[in-house]
């Protein structure tokens, strides 16, 4: 578990020193706990699973 943490707090340093201008997302810790809440428990919004449910039924264009 401490490496979990030393490794999320490094992230979580590096997305805080990041600039704007290189086209990373700066997210505040609140949402930085929640992305990282997310990670480990998986998704669980209904929308976004059914639209993950109906992407894996796509059929990919080079499998014609």
């Amino acid at each position: 578990m401490k490496v979990k943490a030393k490794v999320s707090d490094v992230l979580h340093l590096e997305d805080r020193n990041a600039s704007t201008e290189d086209s990373r997302t700066i997210l505040s810790e609140k949402e930085f706990k929640e992305f990282l809440r997310q990670l480990k428990e998986g998704e669980k919004d209904p929308e976004i699973l059914s639209a993950r449910q109906k992407l894996m039924h796509l059929k990919p264009v080079w499998q014609d």
